[in-house]
């Protein structure tokens, strides 16, 4: 497969894969988003982005009133309030932000992933061939794990934006018209007095998660050869598996990435939605440690791992069955070609 067929395939997989758990997707950032008791409504502070708790009531500047309660008790309580809220359109609020940011990401993301890939395996093969050695090149666990970082910094530059847009959309209080994407952008141009580079806001932590998706591939590809022989393989090919077999690698790797990462998950949600007073990744995991303990860095991982595993299935599950498709289709076209334009000797 070429580096457009995969970026391509995995592109409109991950679209798929997305549109399908949305809901789901908006009730995870909601409930990762909010904040036990304190909630940020005033900064007076003399100190630009310095967060104080709640309990400090001798100082005069506090940024926090005490509002008793979450809004949302878990993802399924948050969707169903949603919909009695805004009806069942409201559980796709942001969705074509979503998808269009997901398509781009994954287009970039497989199309690095693959270029990058092929290109270290030609010269690690000519290496190979230098020193006289025969047997069969692979990658080790920590270069799956560069591969995918260098591919995954590289598309998070150009869909960051996109990302604070539907992080905004998603846990923007109003009408329609109020998160609307012309009404979003104008916000957050307004919010940093012009400077563009707003739209880059949670750009280190979203580059520290490029880890996510490359420990998810890595595990992909190493769970791949653990658990799934040759033989036990689609006519004994090591490039392909069943779409049982992509979902189960889809499903188990990702659950190994999301736990890992989810504290940094947590943070970059929370820096890029609606209002958001924390101005760094570390700022708000200290925040949330010292006021909700050390759990609430992982709040929200039901729905965060159901979301992230039924993604990552589905994703594996409708790239494999999309590629195939697209070799019939390559291999019907060629010989309908060869049909029309015999070659004669």
């Amino acid at each position: 497969m070429t580096t457009l067929e995969s970026a391509a395939t995995g592109a409109v997989a991950s679209s798929l894969a997305n549109i399908v758990v949305y809901p789901l997707d908006l009730a995870k950032t909601l409930v990762q988003t909010q904040l036990k008791e304190e909630h940020i409504i005033k900064s007076s502070s003399s100190t630009a982005g310095k967060l104080q708790a709640v309990s400090d009531r001798k100082e005069k500047n506090d940024v926090f009133t005490r509002k008793p309660g979450l809004k949302y008790e878990n993802s399924i309580d948050c969707i169903v309030k949603v919909f009695k809220e805004r009806g069942i359109s409201g559980l796709y609020r942001g969705v074509s932000t979503s998808v269009l940011g997901n398509f781009i990401q994954s287009f970039c993301y497989f199309f690095w992933y693959t270029f990058v890939r092929r290109y270290y395996f030609r010269v690690k093969s000519s290496r190979a061939k230098k020193l006289g050695q025969t047997s069969r090149i692979g990658f080790n666990t920590l270069e799956e794990l560069a591969l995918g970082i260098v591919a995954g910094a590289t598309s998070q530059l150009f869909t960051n934006p996109i990302s604070i847009i539907s992080t905004r959309q998603q846990t923007a209080e109003g009408t329609s018209e109020s998160v609307a994407l012309t009404s979003i952008v104008k916000q957050i141009y307004k919010e940093h007095q012009g400077d563009i580079t707003g739209f880059w806001k949670g750009l280190k932590v979203s580059l520290v998660l490029c880890i996510n998706p490359s420990i998810t591939f890595a595990s992909y590809q190493k769970l791949k050869t653990f658990l799934f022989s040759a033989e036990e393989l689609i006519g004994g090919k090591n490039d392909e598996l069943s779409a049982f077999q992509n979902f189960v690698l889809g499903v188990l790797s990702k659950m190994i990435s999301t736990l890992m990462t989810q504290p940094l998950i947590i943070a970059k949600a929370s820096l890029q939605k609606t209002g958001s007073k924390f101005r760094s990744f570390q700022q708000v995991i200290s925040y949330l440690y010292q006021n909700e303990g050390l759990l609430s860095l992982w709040k929200g991982i039901k729905p965060q791992l159901a979301k992230g595993i039924m993604v990552q299935g589905l994703l594996f599950m409708f790239k494999g069955e999309l590629t195939k498709l697209l070799h019939r289709a390559i291999f019907l076209q060629s010989n309908v070609f060869l049909h029309k334009h015999p070659i004669t000797i």
